[in-house]
């Protein structure tokens, strides 16, 4: 008993950091072939971590949950389903590992700037059964991506072990101002290397100037780019994954355009 009052409890900052696990929980789809059940993912992250922290690859934010919610549903399926994907800031890997275990792509590619947080997503992939080197079934693959690099077309397949993608996702990865430069100019490395690629960007709404500045960007460097209609449940109505909706949280799908400008507009 002694021992125990006299430890030293860790810092506020330690604290926030301690892992637990978590299983988040999406509706399965009339359509699915098994339409019994739910399509879960569980998930080893820091529930903790607030957004203001240098270490908010290491939970899962309500964006993502957004956006898996809407892949999820019939319609977002449907503009997956078979194809190629490439996460930007994947985090704790909640979307690709979404993406690969219950909603059909091809392949996944999950990346993030953090070498820390690359080697975390490959745990939860470990937690989900998604075996990275499995011949079979869809590929799945994590890489260090940091923003505003070259993607080089040729060394494509070598650099990430799948075809350029058809589809990018990134989930909150327009909280800060100063990114939103080196982030479209990663994004533009893709329209490039596939015209005919979207880009689902989900952001939850913190600073409305923070986000149209990275509207803004998209437009300058002819960018499409529109809303995706699907609102956040109220949370006395949500039936999985439960998240907060006190901030406003938005969908938007981006496309290639023609002439594109300077990638760092803002």
């Amino acid at each position: 008993m002694t021992t125990l009052l006299t430890a030293n409890l860790p810092s506020e900052a330690d604290a926030a950091q301690q892992k637990a696990f978590v299983t988040y929980s999406f509706p399965r789809q009339s359509t699915d072939d098994n339409a019994s059940g739910e399509r879960a993912v569980t998930l080893l992250e820091a529930r903790s971590v607030i957004s203001s922290s240098g270490t908010t690859g290491l939970r899962t934010w309500e964006a993502a949950l957004l956006l898996g919610s809407f892949l999820a549903s019939e319609t977002g399926r449907a503009s997956i389903e078979g194809k190629r994907i490439f996460e930007l800031g994947a985090g704790t890997g909640m979307l690709s590992i979404l993406c690969a275990k219950h909603l059909g792509v091809a392949g996944i590619v999950a990346t993030d700037g953090d070498e820390a947080v690359v080697d975390a997503i490959k745990t939860n992939l470990f937690l989900n059964g998604l075996d990275v080197d499995d011949a079979s079934g869809c590929q799945t693959r994590t890489a260090a991506l940091k923003w505003g690099y070259p993607v080089d077309a040729a060394t494509f397949p070598e650099d990430y072990g799948m075809e350029v993608p058809d589809i990018v996702l990134g989930a909150d990865v327009t909280y800060d101002k100063t990114v939103i430069p080196s982030l479209v100019s990663t994004l533009r490395e893709f329209f490039e290397l596939n015209p005919a690629l979207r880009a689902f960007i989900s952001a939850t709404i913190r600073n409305e100037k923070t986000f149209e500045t990275f509207l803004n960007a998209c437009k300058r460097n002819r960018l499409g780019f529109e809303q995706v209609t699907c609102p956040p449940v109220p949370e006395h109505g949500q039936d999985g994954p439960f998240y907060p909706t006190s901030t406003p949280i938005q969908v938007w799908c981006i496309t290639g355009g023609q002439n594109m400008n300077d990638p760092f507009a803002v």
